[in-house]
């Protein structure tokens, strides 16, 4: 009979915390240049160099200080796998200017249809700011460009703290992608920049 009176109320809990588990996703993997497929460029200059002129704060909204990589050494490691030096003399520097990674909570939504509802609970906002210059000094070339790129996204409120990694994985990538298009649309009206 104890062992009867035992069983029961094990059996019962056992369930209960069976119920209580979720399947939770697995950690999303850090953002990667490499993995994104950017192709190099091969540029007429010796040398690249790269000025970080960035500021990191560390109080909210922003969350840069928080990701790895680090927005500003993301696109280092995008600049040193594109911007390829393959010419004879020159010089093409990039300075970084913004790189910056937000989360902002957005107010809730009144009334009774969205009571019961999964609200956007916040907005998460990368932007990258930089100025590529070309230095040629055969024949005096020169030319400067200001690339700017941004990318958001809102999350909703059930979203677990990998979601909301996998959103701003997914924001980082999305705004290194617009400053790569941006870099290769204003290099290739530049004459003589892009070797073949």
């Amino acid at each position: 009979m104890p062992k009867r009176v035992l069983t029961i109320p094990m059996l019962m809990l056992s369930l209960a915390l069976a119920a209580c588990t979720t399947a939770s996703s697995p950690p999303p993997q850090p953002v990667s240049v490499k993995s994104a497929g950017f192709e190099a460029l091969p540029l007429n200059a010796r040398q690249l160099e790269i000025i970080e002129n960035w500021e990191m704060p560390i109080k909210p909204p922003y969350i840069g200080h928080l990701q790895q990589p680090y927005p500003g050494n993301l696109v280092s490691q995008w600049a040193t796998q594109v911007l390829l030096p393959a010419g004879g003399s020159g010089e093409m520097i990039l300075d970084i200017t913004r790189a910056a990674v937000t989360k902002v909570k957005l107010p809730p939504q009144t009334g009774l249809a969205n009571a019961l509802t999964d609200q956007q609970d916040s907005e998460i906002r990368v932007e990258f700011e930089a100025q590529l210059m070309w230095l040629q000094p055969v024949g005096g070339s020169q030319a400067m460009i200001k690339l700017a790129a941004s990318h958001s996204v809102t999350i909703p409120e059930s979203s677990s703290a990998n979601d909301v990694q996998r959103a701003v994985n997914a924001c980082l990538n999305k705004a290194l992608s617009g400053l790569d298009s941006q870099a290769r649309t204003e290099l290739a009206k530049l004459n003589n920049v892009i070797l073949p």
